[in-house]
């Protein structure tokens, strides 16, 4: 696969690869709101496929994630334009402290990481850089219990950046 060459492509790309992380819940390409607490936990309800994936079984609850652009840089090189997009993905995950759930909650997150971590197709910065500590991959920014549609939840913010050549666009 190509690396994308539009925000909106990269965004869909991006969807689609956290999407197929197992049991991640649902993923939005774009923060949801809602007129009401209802309407706005329902987006952001899920019921495992496969009920042994983790405690929570076959009981419904919120796991949801969505996706926003932060921030972009552009830049040059030989002529071409580079964009460097910085990208949020901020999840939820019901609180449940019988079931251990601030535990499912990291290990869904750090699956999350595992699989943008060996991805090449966003035009992520590689795994190895020219330095020794240079910043690679998905970074935990914050993790911690917030109230979320009313209810209390897990929550981290993930935030990472990609980059892809500009495809000059025609008026």
């Amino acid at each position: 696969m190509s690396t994308p060459s539009t925000l909106a492509a990269t965004r869909t790309a991006l969807q689609a690869l956290l999407g197929a992380v197992p049991a991640v819940g649902v993923v939005h390409p774009c923060e949801r709101y809602a007129s009401s607490e209802q309407g706005f936990k329902q987006a952001y309800l899920y019921t495992h496929a496969d009920p042994a994936a983790d405690d929570f079984a076959a009981e419904p609850h919120i796991r949801g994630w969505y996706i926003r652009r932060t921030g972009t840089a552009e830049t040059t090189s030989n002529g071409q334009i580079l964009n460097e997009h910085t990208w949020l993905v901020r999840g939820y995950m019901a609180f449940k402290d019988a079931i251990g759930s601030e535990l499912i909650f990291d290990e869904l997150v750090e699956r999350m990481r595992d699989v943008v971590r060996v991805d090449n197709s966003l035009g992520l910065p590689g795994l190895i850089g020219a330095g020794p500590f240079q910043e690679r991959g998905v970074q935990v920014a914050n993790a911690g219990p917030v109230i979320f549609a009313g209810l209390l939840c897990h929550s981290a913010a993930l935030e990472f950046k990609t980059h892809n050549w500009v495809e000059w666009r025609k008026r």
